[in-house]
């Protein structure tokens, strides 16, 4: 069988779209679905998303702080307070998103609808 036949698992999909919802802590939203916040488009108020997949299948991301731990939008400590600020700024980025299980998905999305920190605990026992 030939990679490049028709029927290839290589084949590119054009027409194929994700779904993507953003998830931010509770204050901070543009509309409640469901008692969770969300924003309708990304920027550096999301903190998870949910990718939904042309298969059906679901993708759970929660974005990562400068020193790769669940973020804690909350916390006290800040990029600019604390530590070196040349690294927290320049070298480390607080922009990534890590995939991640639908059960620490689930209790992080707790977490930003609550504020209540164990959700946040329990979620971070699940991925590390």
């Amino acid at each position: 069988m030939s990679i490049y036949s028709s029927n290839s698992v290589f084949q590119k999909k054009e027409d194929a779209t994700e779904k993507v919802e953003f998830y931010t802590l509770l204050g901070q939203e543009d509309h409640v679905d469901n008692g969770t916040p969300k924003r309708n488009q990304e920027d550096d108020r999301v903190y998870a998303k949910q990718v939904l997949r042309i298969d059906n299948s679901r993708k759970y991301m929660i974005r990562l702080d400068a020193s790769s731990r669940l973020i804690n939008p909350l916390s006290t400590t800040d990029e600019k307070s604390g530590g070196s600020i040349f690294l927290e700024s320049v070298c480390r980025s607080n922009k990534k998103f890590k995939e991640v299980n639908a059960k620490a998905f689930e209790w992080y999305l707790k977490f930003l609808s609550t504020k209540n920190l164990s959700w946040l605990h329990n979620a971070e026992r699940e991925v590390y």
